[in-house]
């Protein structure tokens, strides 16, 4: 059978997300390509023995994709992301240092509050401007090992394969006051490659026949593709696959990793950060639990 060249681009998004957030908390000032850079946690903490800092990510987004005919370099993969919107169910932190990145760290991952853009203005703030902090964590699989849909039906046609992680990224957003997620700056400095340790190793990737639109189909590998008749009309079908919405997971851990910082003026700090994922109903909640300067 002929070996088809993978390559993939976005189809869908399934969105789920939490209530509506409650007051933000405020600081409590009574008492902090490719392989990621991870040590051992610390014992203590470069911003006090007491800093933790926990936030809410309620918004849930899967990616399914097609295979397309580009060729690897340019393959998407399934996709699954997590993240803080408006809509965040609540933050806090305990912080007893007064530097500065350490209240930024309180501020990215432990408070909904807004803050003031204090740089230029930009297309995307004007001096004075209020704004949040949206960590997101993204994860991807490899595509499965299917040459064409003739291939996945000698296989019997399973509607769900498993596959391990094969990447995950955590990127520290602006997000303004319409909800928009934004970044500044080259993408690679905000792109922070981590290494998650998670109750499963495994995780579902739905394959499922997809309608395409005529526009999209000369981007498409034709042997994952066949034409159907819909009433009167003959419509193209392609295989699909993307990350199951029943994730299943439980909680994952992250070592000493480093992240960028984005502060009030764009500029861009990397410190290392150590925590805990712990998933429950379409939320997942992040636990801070050392930082390195």
């Amino acid at each position: 059978m002929k070996q088809a060249t993978l390559a993939i681009v976005p189809l869908l998004f399934l969105t789920a997300c939490g209530g509506e957030n409650d007051t933000p908390l405020q600081r409590d000032n009574s008492t902090t390509p490719d392989t990621p850079n991870t040590q051992t946690p610390n014992t203590g903490s470069d911003c006090g023995a007491d800093f933790s800092a926990e936030r809410s990510l309620n918004k849930f987004e899967f990616s399914g994709v097609f295979w397309q005919v580009e060729g690897e370099r340019l393959q998407s993969k399934p996709e699954f992301r997590f993240y803080s919107d408006s809509r965040s169910l609540g933050a806090t932190h305990t912080l007893s240092s007064d530097k500065t990145l350490c209240l930024l760290a309180a501020s990215v991952f432990g408070s909904l509050n807004a803050e003031t853009w204090d740089g230029d203005n930009n297309a995307s703030f004007n001096k004075g401007e209020l704004y949040y902090y949206a960590p997101e964590f993204k994860v991807k699989t490899e595509l499965p090992e299917i040459a064409s849909l003739t291939d996945w039906r000698s296989k019997g046609q399973p509607e769900k394969v498993s596959l391990p992680l094969s990447s995950a990224n955590l990127t520290i957003h602006y997000r303004d006051k319409d909800n928009h997620l934004i970044t500044l700056g080259d993408s690679q400095t905000n792109l922070n490659p981590i290494i998650l340790s998670c109750n499963q190793t495994e995780f579902d990737i739905s394959l499922t026949l997809q309608q395409v639109a005529n526009t999209a189909l000369a981007t498409l590998d034709p042997s994952y593709c066949e034409t159907q008749t819909v009433g009167s009309n003959v419509e193209t079908f392609c295989l699909s696959a993307g990350f199951s919405q029943d994730i299943r997971l439980e909680s994952c851990k992250f070592d000493l990793t480093k992240v960028a910082l984005p502060d009030q003026r764009g500029n861009k700090t990397s410190v290392q950060v150590s925590g805990l994922l712990k998933f429950s109903d379409m939320n997942a909640e992040l636990q801070i639990i050392d930082i390195d300067l």
